[in-house]
């Protein structure tokens, strides 16, 4: 059977539009053979009539896969048809595994926007062996979770002129006008997680997959902060960002350590508040959040009333077009370490690095893993090993990803403009 390029798995959703129109407007339509699936025809076929609509491109004869993710058969039929799968159906605990498993089993790559810890290291634990077997690449977090961050501190790493110890990083999200709001499926997931987390055996996991005990200098260690602490630098008030970040970038400076013999960067994730009001306020939702999450009667309520139990940040329709146009991202990146091989004394210089890009929640998903993807696809002989299942940095380290990035709007830079104290 012959496969098509890329498949995208879930391209009705709200996320998988956006990914069908940045398909479309790129250079490689037209050139790459492509095709939308989903459960519903009725739906893939709205889908491709509005996104035609909106880049006024003739789309509808894009061929239609119709897969379930609940059905085996429908999952195999489809990744018998792909080179690469793109993903977007979440949650991906509920509705991933089963789509993983038949690229893996049926010889398809497959990239996903998760941004949930515990099923992205499961799955690697579960099917990296078949995977390197196989001859496939299952990249996880290939959305706004976490390519900035897992790249962004890859990016410090390889123009630190020295050896990075360790890095903080901070994302500040900026809307415009028109304010901004997120769609609900990622606050479901976020709900998902926090209520199955005691459930997830994630330590289990995670002596699984990194067995190794890694040599690191006594001074690696990140700076100890507060709950909220203000940044000099950045001129910011400071949160712990609860993302999948810290987590992705730990696997992938695991594996660079491991398969590559370079340093492992130790790494603390934060994000940027504008006030320290708005910061307080947002302790507060997460505090009671978590709590009535824990019940089922009040989760209930919670999983019902998405915008009214989030002041609106979360919204079942998420971001109007608008909205997401005049929305923005920087991610910084404040790196320590040495200008020699000396390890045995404080680390001493600074780096800062940042990346930019354009509405995080959907466009600059978008091109992330629309990148990430024709990386799969036109560079697998620059991937590592012979397949396997991997973070972002890990698979992509020697590739041309950055200038796929930078052609969808996300650029990475170092920034000498930024004062760090030592």
């Amino acid at each position: 059977m012959t496969r098509y390029d890329i498949v995208l798995y879930g391209a009705s959703g709200f996320t998988g539009a956006y990914v069908l129109e940045r398909f479309v407007n790129s250079e490689d339509y037209g050139h790459l053979s492509f095709a939308v699936a989903g459960r519903s025809m009725q739906k893939l076929k709205k889908v491709l009539k509005d996104v035609g609509e909106l880049t006024g491109k003739d789309i509808s004869q894009i061929p239609i896969i119709v897969a379930d993710s609940g059905n085996e058969k429908e999952l195999a039929n489809m990744a018998q048809q792909a080179k690469v799968i793109i993903n977007v159906v979440g949650p991906y605990r509920v509705y991933g595994e089963s789509v993983v498993k038949a690229a893996v089993s049926n010889g398809a790559n497959h990239v996903d926007i998760s941004g949930e810890p515990a099923w992205l290291e499961s799955m690697q634990m579960k099917y990296n062996d078949e995977a390197v077997k196989n001859g496939v690449y299952v990249v996880g977090a290939c959305g706004w979770d976490s390519v900035p961050c897992d790249l962004g501190v890859n990016f410090l790493k390889q123009n630190f002129d020295g050896t990075l110890s360790h890095a903080e990083t901070f994302p500040q999200i900026k809307s415009g006008e028109a304010g901004y709001s997120f769609n609900a499926g990622t606050y479901q997931t976020l709900i998902l997680g926090i209520w199955q987390a005691k459930n997830d055996g994630l330590g289990r996991i995670r002596k699984a997959i990194m067995p190794e005990k890694l040599d690191k200098s006594k001074y690696s260690r990140v700076p100890k902060r507060s709950l909220l602490w203000w940044n000099e630098s950045l001129s910011a008030y400071c949160l712990p960002f609860m993302g999948a970040d810290k987590s992705i970038v730990q696997r992938s400076q695991y594996y660079d350590a491991v398969a590559n013999k370079q340093y492992p960067v130790s790494v603390e994730t934060y994000i940027l508040v504008k006030s320290y009001f708005w910061a307080f306020m947002l302790i507060a939702w997460l505090t009671v959040f978590n709590y009535l999450i824990k019940f089922d009667f009040t989760r209930n309520i919670l999983q019902k009333y998405p915008g009214i139990c989030s002041g609106y940040l979360f919204k079942e329709h998420g971001p109007t077009r608008v909205q997401a146009k005049q929305a923005s991202f920087t991610y910084w990146f404040i790196g320590t370490g040495w200008t020699n091989s000396n390890m045995d004394e404080p680390p001493k210089k600074r780096v800062v690095a940042r990346c930019d890009g354009p509405d995080a929640g959907y466009i600059a998903t978008s091109g992330c893993v629309l990148s990430c993807a024709l990386t799969v696809l036109k560079e697998h002989d620059a991937l590592p090993q012979s397949g396997g299942v991997f973070t972002t940095a890990g698979a992509f380290k020697d590739t041309k990803i950055y200038e796929r990035l930078e052609s969808c709007g996300i650029t990475f830079r170092i920034d000498s403009t930024i004062k760090v104290e030592n």
